[in-house]
């Protein structure tokens, strides 16, 4: 079980359902049992008081329950009151609004309508991802290398480089990159990351926490593209992210580091935000 919190009055829960089990109640049953599912979640408050301070004083108000990958269950649970959770809807609203009059101006549509071909697709999608992040609660500058993360350029796997004596080709093999570790201080900067990768960069990945920093581990298959993997360890440094120097160590974090996801973490983590 693993809590985080959003603001002062709301929280999430990422469970499995062994842990769900543990705690006496069925996944299969409380999601058509009003009470029961009143039950589980006052259960979840109760024990998110051992890791987390949040004001949960006016009692649960609001919650969205997803499931995920791996057996996986995401709680989002508000005690926020009702006025209270508008007004702040509305303090967003203002921002996007503002952000979209900055970012999406009418003189930047005027000059794509302009366009024609190839170059008026570019300036639709970037216009479009530019959007999409305000919508996102994102206003901030959408980060350079977005677009690579959407779609790396392809390069070839082996390039022909000599003859040998018997007319033969010598192919050079392309070097395939190991498995990376990647250290996040905050796991907002960890969440948005991973919430911007399509379904290509789900790689095979786990998620460990040591003492104050989050461990994502990715192992990249063989017939992903370097330039695709580059694209993607510069995309996480653009979000806080350090790719260690230091060996794999995968036996050392399950011994010494709390895991939180034991696989698909990249694509449990996209879904999350």
């Amino acid at each position: 079980m693993y809590f985080w919190k959003i603001d002062d009055q709301t929280i999430r829960c990422l469970i499995n359902r062994e842990e769900i089990d543990q705690m006496g109640f069925d996944i299969n049953t409380i999601g058509n049992d009003s009470v029961g599912m009143t039950e589980f979640l006052n259960a979840i408050v109760r024990n998110s008081k051992n890791y987390i301070s949040w004001d949960s004083g006016n009692g649960i108000q609001n919650y969205v329950a997803r499931a995920l990958p791996s057996d996986q269950f995401l709680f989002t649970i508000s005690c926020m009151l009702p006025d209270e959770a508008i007004d702040r809807d509305l303090d967003q609203i203002k921002k996007m609004t503002t952000a979209l009059r900055e970012k999406i101006s009418e003189e930047r549509i005027d000059n794509i309508y302009k366009l024609s071909g190839e170059e008026k697709e570019k300036e639709f999608e970037a216009l479009a991802k530019d959007l999409h992040g305000v919508c996102a609660g994102n206003p901030q500058d959408v980060q350079q290398g977005e677009d690579e993360m959407k779609e790396a350029p392809a390069v070839p796997k082996a390039q022909a480089s000599e003859t040998t004596e018997d007319g033969a080709e010598q192919i050079d093999v392309r070097p395939h990159i190991p498995p990376q570790k990647i250290l996040f201080s905050h796991f907002k900067n960890l969440l948005d990351f991973c919430s911007l990768l399509s379904q290509k960069y789900f790689v095979a990945s786990r998620l460990y926490k040591d003492n104050e920093t989050y461990v994502l581990l990715v192992d990249f298959p063989l017939e992903m593209e370097n330039t695709a993997i580059i694209s993607f360890l510069i995309t996480a440094e653009e979000y806080g992210g350090e790719c260690s120097n230091q060996r794999f160590d995968e036996y050392f974090l399950s011994e010494h580091a709390k895991v939180i996801l034991k696989e698909d973490a990249v694509e449990i983590l996209h879904y999350m935000n």
